[in-house]
């Protein structure tokens, strides 16, 4: 496998894996007005503040965080390992 279809396949892979990360993160990543309508009893208070303290809101909210961190971490690396493949394949086209 020459060295040019090597970067290839490993761009279109790193890509892949950047485009399947930020499309998990989109479907995770909870605004707290989801949070209240997802987690929140149905007869809950009126009051904002009350219910961003509800058990159900918070860990919905706090595994929002964590996805949302991880994800963009991962999408991130994905960036910075195909830079050099971008650049390189680049560079043997101009």
């Amino acid at each position: 496998m020459n060295g040019w279809v090597a970067d290839l396949l490993s761009g279109i892979g790193l890509t892949l894996a950047f485009v399947g990360s930020w499309t998990a993160a989109r479907a995770v990543i909870l605004s707290e007005d989801d949070a209240i309508n997802i987690g929140l009893a149905r007869y809950g208070s009126e009051d904002r503040e009350a219910q961003l303290a509800l058990p159900m809101v918070r860990n919905l909210l706090a595994s929002s965080r964590g996805a949302k961190w991880g994800l963009l971490m991962i999408a991130a690396g994905s960036l910075m390992q195909l830079s050099p493949i971008v650049y390189r394949l680049i560079s043997m086209i101009l």
